[in-house]
């Protein structure tokens, strides 16, 4: 595949090594940083305990259509969450170090393996503030403990995306046909269209959808 780097803006050109800091301080840095075991551990202890909270409560018949809607919900936040928050244009100072400090630097330097997932402090942050939204909701609607279902199933979602990222970064694409061509729509993404197509990661479902997918046969 062409790597055309000129059609890519400076701040997303990726560089085939090396890695650079986010923070001067490096008890920050640290935290900005994470060997791929410790995020996937600690979610799969999360996953696994609330479902198992949640199976005391629930039979499956109610278990499994909900955990399965939580796993296409991650789908699609991380279809919007990469599109319209890492890849907005804007010329806002402070949005713009956001995007740097959450997606930019992946994009230059996508195969530095630290930073292909969140870090646990950060990561335990968000997933509590997306637990309480999932809580809200489900109250609203009059059953918030269907959230103990719905909620693992958007982790588990969240544990098969940074898994499979971080293997698209450190492994040559596999011969099965169709998980091949989601490697290759990730490379497109960093090489060519960082901006404005591939945005799914583990799926293809909503690049579909938006028709954001690339034209490229692969």
């Amino acid at each position: 595949m062409e790597k055309q780097f000129d059609r890519i803006p400076e701040h997303l050109k990726p560089k085939d090594v090396g890695t650079d800091a986010l923070f001067k301080s490096g008890f920050m840095e640290k935290l900005t940083r994470t060997h791929i075991s410790v995020p996937v551990t600690m979610h799969l202890i999360i996953v696994v305990y609330i479902s198992y909270l949640a199976l005391q409560q629930f039979s499956l018949l109610t278990f499994i259509p909900f955990f399965a809607a939580g796993v296409l919900f991650w789908t699609f936040s991380e279809y919007w969450v990469h599109r319209y928050v890492y890849h907005a244009d804007t010329k806002n100072k402070v949005w713009l170090r956001i995007q740097h400090m959450g997606h930019g630097i992946h994009h230059q330097y996508p195969k530095d393996p630290t930073r292909l997932a969140m870090p646990p402090v950060p990561a335990l942050i968000l997933i509590s503030i997306f637990f309480s939204i999932f809580y809200g909701i489900f109250w609203l609607i009059g059953n918030p403990d269907l959230s103990i279902i719905f909620f693992p199933g958007f982790l588990l979602g969240y544990v098969g995306y940074i898994s499979f990222h971080y293997l698209q970064h450190v492994l040559k694409p596999p011969k099965f046909g169709p998980v091949n061509r989601l490697w290759k729509f990730h490379a497109l993404h960093h090489y060519k269209y960082p901006e404005t197509k591939a945005f799914g990661v583990t799926t293809k479902l909503w690049d579909i959808v938006f028709g954001t997918l690339p034209n490229e046969k692969v």
